[in-house]
């Protein structure tokens, strides 16, 4: 468990900008991590949710936030109570209109795993970032779990509405 400790520390490192890392694939890597370790998940969830957090360790670089915001899905997926109990779904939230549709885009998608919170969404609450990727024309290629696919504004409007 120590050496899985030390590479959780590695990334955390990685996504420090001191660090003078780009941390390209980190968020993703993390993520993967915590689910696939009850004990990685119990020690780390709340650090890993508050890069995404404007108060907490935010990191402001939207390729680094990408991944970070897919992962939220990703954790919600075997994770969900715990997640929504840190408030990770409302850190996706905040990111629905960043500056990079990417990031808009992953966190969209994200919320679409919180099978919770899909009784409660709201047209109107997703509309204006999914009718601007729609206008981008955006494809984003994903893992979500089972196969890496490519995923269209209207894959989310499916899994959000349906």
């Amino acid at each position: 468990m120590e050496r899985a400790r030390i590479i959780i520390r590695r990334l955390m490192w990685m996504l420090n900008e001191e660090s003078g890392g780009m941390g390209w694939g980190v968020g993703e890597g993390y993520a993967e991590a915590l689910f696939h370790s009850e004990k990685l998940k119990k020690e780390y969830l709340q650090v890993y949710l508050s890069y995404l957090w404007p108060e907490g360790n935010y990191l402001e670089f939207p390729p680094a936030q990408r991944g970070l915001a897919w992962g939220i899905g990703r954790l919600a997926q075997i994770y969900e109570e715990e997640v929504i109990k840190l408030s990770g779904h409302e850190y996706l939230f905040l990111h629905l209109s960043s500056e990079d549709p990417t990031v808009s885009f992953l966190s969209l998608w994200s919320l679409t795993q919180f099978k919770s919170l899909r009784t409660s969404l709201k047209k109107e609450d997703y509309s204006k970032p999914l009718e601007r990727l729609k206008h981008l024309d955006w494809k984003v290629l994903l893992f979500d779990g089972e196969i890496i696919k490519t995923y269209t504004p209207q894959d989310l409007e499916n899994l959000l509405f349906n």
